[in-house]
């Protein structure tokens, strides 16, 4: 067993074990490294390898501190493909920390953030707890292997009403490239909501660095926009990353038809799920996502919970000096 930084070499290796993935995160693919690279983010990829076959990868990111510090983040990571023997899993896991306890020394990291897509056998006593959310604990996922009808019939009634009310209004959802119309939607979303959002640029960039992985839906009626949605596309997963609308036309419901638009084209893509990215955990009502929650469940669909995220503590010094000025800048 060992445990390398991945190459050109290890392509076709790498393809076999994502396509064995169920619910691939793209924030663990290639693509998304190339993406984040392109917004000035380093990023490294490992692996670890039985007889040169891949059975482990990591893709962790880089991010720069004062002082010359730095912070590293593994987003739904790692992927460990399951082997049914716990001994051997936690072997691969002790051998990925120390490879990231490596890197962390050479980068001069404080930190190291595990927000897991499941639980992986790992040390416990080593890591503390994560106090903020930097992606959901909780999702909804549509199992895609439905025909249209069942989709429908599994939907929440106002959902299926929502749908065809939209359809009645004669709103219409096209692919674009240009993420003008939306974010000049996700503007109005940002102040209506009261959320940041990030720059025109970074989502320009987002739609054309992860290309054929990446589509822009937006909903208009006649010439005016609606509603726009950012889906991703990795595996066996299509998720919805980003969203925005206007709330002057709610009552046209294109957020509704959208979405089904949406989900209609992650069938034809052969995509055996439909991610909702988001929402408030099971019994948590004062949740941030849960006004969304409640769109997102007229969907249908089933919630799915991730393990808590965890910080492997390299500098406990400036690791507590961080968390003191993260806490007086809220």
């Amino acid at each position: 067993m060992e445990v390398r930084q991945t190459s050109e070499n290890d392509l076709e290796e790498l393809e076999r074990f994502f396509a064995q993935q169920k619910f691939l995160p793209i924030q663990q693919t290639p693509l998304w490294g190339e993406f984040q690279k392109s917004l000035g983010v380093d990023n490294l990829q490992f692996a670890v390898f039985v007889d040169k076959k891949l059975i482990a990868f990591v893709q962790l990111f880089i991010k720069k501190l004062p002082f010359r510090l730095t912070k590293i983040e593994i987003p739904r990571g790692p992927l460990l493909q399951e082997t049914g023997n716990r001994k051997q899993e936690t072997e691969i896991s002790d051998l990925l920390i120390s490879e990231i306890e490596k890197i962390a020394q050479e980068r001069n990291a404080v930190f190291a953030r595990f927000d897991f897509q499941k639980d992986c056998e790992i040390d416990s006593l080593k890591f503390k707890t994560a106090r903020e959310e930097n992606f959901p604990l909780a999702t909804i996922r549509l199992n895609l292997a439905k025909s249209e009808s069942e989709l429908l019939a599994a939907m929440h009634p106002k959902g299926r009403y929502n749908i065809r009310l939209a359809q009645k209004h004669g709103v219409k959802v096209s692919v674009e490239k240009e993420v003008g119309e939306f974010f000049t939607l996700l503007q109005k979303t940002t102040a209506r909501d009261g959320f940041a959002g990030h720059s025109q640029n970074f989502y320009q960039k987002f739609v054309e660095q992860l290309g054929e992985n990446c589509v822009l839906f937006v909903a208009r009626k006649k010439s005016i926009p609606l509603a726009a949605i950012l889906v991703t596309f990795a595996g066996d997963t299509a998720t919805y990353y980003f969203g925005a609308s206007d709330h002057t036309f709610r009552h046209l419901m294109a957020p509704y038809l959208i979405q089904f638009e949406a989900i209609k084209m992650a069938q034809k893509q052969g995509c055996q799920f439909y991610d909702f990215l988001g929402v408030a955990p099971p019994g948590s009502s004062k949740h941030r996502l849960s006004g969304v929650s409640n769109f997102k469940k007229k969907f249908g669909g089933e919630v799915v919970e991730f393990p808590s995220p965890k910080i492997l503590v390299f500098k406990p010094i400036f690791y507590a000096l961080f968390r003191f000025a993260k806490f007086w800048r809220r």
